[in-house]
C-alpha cells in the first residue's frame, strides 16, 4: 500500500505566509491603502521629531505679512504727515529768531579810496565806499542771511541756509575782516565786502549749510593762513 508523502513543516509554514502576503495585498488593493505612503509618512513624521529644536520653526512666531493698504488709507497717511510738517513749520516760526550778528560793513574799506582821492581819481570810489557805510547792512541770524542795500537802503536780500550752494572769502587787514561771495542754488550771487567779526560769522554759516555745500566752500579761516588784501 503506498502512501502519500508527507510535506516538510516548514514548506507548509512558507506557503501560509506567502499566502497571507498576497491576502494583504488583495485587500490593499480592494480598499484603496498604499502602504508605501503610510511608510513614507511614518519616516516624515519620525524626521521631524528626531529634528533638534535650534533647527525648528519656534511656536508662536511667524512671518511678517505685507497689509495692503487702501487708497484711502495712503491718502490718510500721506495727508497726516503733511499736517504734521505744517505744524513744525508753524512752531518754527513761533519761535523767537536769534540775530547772531547785525551791522554795516567794515570801514577799513575808506581807507585806501580816501588816499586816492589826493589824486583825484580816487573821489568816485570813497563816495561809493561812504555811501555803503549808512546804507548797506548784514543780518545774521539762526535762519537767515539778511543784506540791505540799494540806493534809499530799502532793498532787502534774504535767503536761508538750505539755498546757499558755495561760500568763497578773500581775508582783508590780516583777518580783521573779509569779503565774501555766497553763490545760492538758483544761480544768483550775493557779495558781502566788508564782513566784520569774519571768523565767528563764516563758521557760525558754516554750521548751518548742508554737507554738500560746506565741502564745496572755502574751508574755515582757522584753517589757513591769514593772508592781507587790500
Amino acid at each position: 500500500m503506498l502512501r502519500a508523502p508527507r510535506r516538510h513543516p516548514c514548506i507548509n509554514r512558507h506557503h501560509k505566509g506567502m499566502m497571507a502576503v498576497i491576502a494583504i495585498a488583495t485587500f490593499a488593493f480592494l480598499y484603496g491603502f498604499n502602504p508605501i505612503s503610510f511608510i513614507g509618512k511614518a519616516a516624515v513624521t519620525r524626521s521631524v521629531a528626531e529634528t533638534p529644536t535650534a533647527m525648528r520653526a519656534a511656536p508662536g512666531k511667524k512671518g511678517k505679512k505685507k497689509t495692503k493698504l487702501s487708497l484711502k488709507e495712503a491718502l490718510e497717511r500721506q495727508k497726516k504727515k503733511q499736517q504734521e510738517q505744517v505744524v513744525k513749520k508753524e512752531e518754527a516760526k513761533l519761535a523767537p529768531e536769534q540775530v547772531f550778528w547785525e551791522g554795516p560793513p567794515s570801514s577799513t574799506e575808506l581807507l585806501f579810496p580816501f588816499a586816492a582821492c589826493f589824486l583825484v581819481i580816487g573821489i568816485i570810489p570813497f563816495i561809493a565806499a561812504v555811501s555803503r557805510q549808512f546804507r548797506v547792512k548784514y543780518k545774521i541770524t539762526d535762519r537767515r542771511i539778511a543784506v540791505t542795500g540799494g540806493f534809499d537802503g530799502n532793498e532787502v536780500t534774504e535767503f536761508s541756509y538750505q539755498e546757499i550752494f558755495e561760500m568763497k572769502y578773500g581775508m582783508r587787514f590780516l583777518g580783521y575782516c573779509a569779503d565774501m561771495r555766497i553763490n545760492l542754488r538758483d544761480g544768483a550771487k550775493v557779495e558781502l565786502f566788508g564782513l566784520l567779526n569774519f571768523e565767528q560769522n563764516y563758521e557760525y554759516i558754516l554750521e548751518r549749510i548742508d554737507k554738500d555745500a560746506k565741502k564745496r566752500s572755502d574751508p574755515s579761516p582757522k584753517n589757513v593762513p591769514k593772508v592781507f588784501f587790500g
